[in-house]
């Protein structure tokens, strides 16, 4: 299992950051820097007498290919969406795009430890500027569009939505 930090994007005027971190640190457009910490927890191999164990909805989906792609296709139709875009207007769309890539790998059961905000408190403001089950059901609606877009089958995309809907009233700071 692997433990990813995604720290504060950075701007440096020199273009070149002193490395403050033994992590790695992903150069994006020109002076921009994010810190990305990597820990790996535990890394033990299965053997051939190991059990068979249920795969996760993390790996059944695709993995971290499935993942990203889902990722950037759900932001495009959520960042076009005139009815919800307004909730990112502020937001750091790459910072975003890290950070959910990390919370759906750890909600759908994959290789990493999410250590952002709950969700209550990573949407606590856009309950204040009005965010409500209607809201809500349209991110959903994109969600579930993505994994059709993808040809992700009907059962798990129902499983997607469950851990999604899961969180509602968190999000909704109900």
């Amino acid at each position: 299992m692997q433990v990813v930090k995604i720290g504060k994007p950075t701007f440096f005027s020199s273009g070149v950051a002193e490395d403050e971190s033994d992590g790695e640190v992903l150069l994006l457009k020109g002076n921009l820097q994010i810190p990305i910490t990597v820990e790996i927890l535990d890394e033990s191999g299965a053997g051939e007498n190991a059990e068979k164990k249920e795969l996760s909805l993390y790996e059944q989906i695709g993995g971290e290919k499935a993942i990203d792609a889902a990722v950037n296709i759900f932001y495009r139709k959520v960042f076009s969406d005139q009815y919800i875009c307004r909730f990112f207007h502020y937001t750091d769309l790459v910072t975003q795009v890290l950070k959910q890539k990390a919370f759906l790998t750890y909600v759908f059961g994959g290789p990493v430890v999410y250590t952002g905000k709950d969700m209550r408190s990573a949407h606590a403001l856009f309950v204040k500027m009005g965010l409500d089950d209607t809201h809500f059901d349209a991110v959903l609606g994109h969600l579930t569009s993505t994994f059709q877009e993808l040809k992700v089958p009907d059962h798990l995309i129902k499983k997607a939505i469950d851990v999604a809907e899961s969180v509602r009233d968190d999000v909704l700071g109900r």
